[in-house]
């Protein structure tokens, strides 16, 4: 049987992905921080969409926007590192993850789908006052 050549599709192309840690800590890769143009942002805003389980990500230059927080450069992937968002939303995980990630347009936020993380149960903390 002669050999047939692979030839991979344009499509068939890295997809951009963010990595979520225990810790708190998401990494964008090289293609998201390319695909989404990151590199000219010094912090994002944060997202969550409880319904939908989607976190929603906003690339901005402008430190001083409410809830900005500083992105990390690293060679050619950037991350940030956020616990509290994790803990506020009760979104657990017990090991890094990887998941795609996606532009809106219309929001100006990279999405990524948590659909397969389990949030935390149980009752939460009573307000104090």
């Amino acid at each position: 049987m002669p050999f047939e050549r692979f030839i991979p599709k344009p499509d068939a192309q890295a997809k951009p992905k963010v990595s979520i840690r225990p810790s708190g800590l998401i990494s964008f890769d090289a293609t998201a921080v390319e695909a989404f143009d990151l590199s000219k942002a010094t912090h994002a805003v944060v997202f969550f969409d409880k319904t939908k389980k989607l976190v929603g990500i906003k690339p901005t230059r402008d430190a001083s926007e409410e809830g900005a927080v500083p992105l990390n450069r690293r060679r050619r992937s950037m991350s940030l590192r956020i616990p509290s968002f994790f803990e506020q939303y009760a979104i657990n995980l017990d090991q890094p993850q990887r998941f795609n990630a996606s532009w809106d347009e219309a929001s100006g936020l990279v999405i990524v789908n948590l659909k397969s993380v389990h949030r935390k149960r149980g009752r939460r903390p009573k307000a104090q006052g």
